[in-house]
């Protein structure tokens, strides 16, 4: 009975720390002038300034990042790394409470939140779209951030690519020169209108 109790206790504790490590499989990447991790983009990370910490850890002139995500409340200009290694199988506490608020966005009765922040929304027009956006009858929102668009004609594509009757967005920014009229999504990061294929919300020369 000893010899099954410990070999269960064995196989939780592999099985955690496979779990754990698989968190920090991805990567940062800084390509044409923005940051990603693993594949998707960071919209708001100034990639002059940014520097991957290693353990899912990141930041640059303005944030600190925890597996492509913004720790609020924390200054990047004194963050540090305590210890590595202990990074790899046990986040700090507040950041783990941190992430698993910010899932997404929650409506109560009166107020619309994106994780533990209150956006300004309206309640009975709200509704989440995917793939970090949403909108409501006056504004549209990507991953708790107004952004300018227009929320009667806004629509996702595929890809993290979006479009209104103006503009079109990737990742929450616009890609510019893009036409919203003939756009469409190819694949793969690729988009392309009646004038020029884009690739990540860059436009190929």
């Amino acid at each position: 009975m000893k010899q099954k109790t410990f070999l269960l206790k064995s196989l939780m504790v592999i099985g955690m720390m496979g779990v754990s490590m698989s968190s920090f499989a991805q990567s940062y990447e800084v390509d044409r002038g923005r940051v990603y991790f693993g594949s998707a983009p960071i919209p708001y990370a100034d990639a002059r300034s940014f520097v991957d910490l290693g353990c899912g850890y990141a930041k640059d002139c303005d944030n600190v990042y925890l597996n492509g995500r913004v720790l609020e409340y924390i200054d990047p200009a004194t963050f540090r790394l305590k210890s590595q290694s202990k990074s790899h199988f046990r986040e700090p506490m507040e950041y783990r409470e941190y992430d698993s608020r910010h899932d997404g966005y929650y409506k109560s009765n009166f107020n619309v939140y994106y994780g533990g922040k209150k956006i300004d929304a309206s309640v009975a027009s709200f509704k989440e779209i995917g793939e970090g956006y949403a909108k409501d009858a006056f504004a549209v929102f990507y991953h708790g951030r107004k952004i300018d668009a227009t929320a009667a004609t806004f629509k996702l594509l595929e890809g993290g690519y979006a479009k209104d009757s103006f503009s079109v967005f990737y990742y929450g920014k616009k890609v510019d020169g893009a036409s919203a009229a003939s756009f469409k999504y190819t694949g793969n990061g690729y988009g392309k209108d009646a004038f020029n294929d884009y690739y990540r919300g860059r436009k190929l020369e």
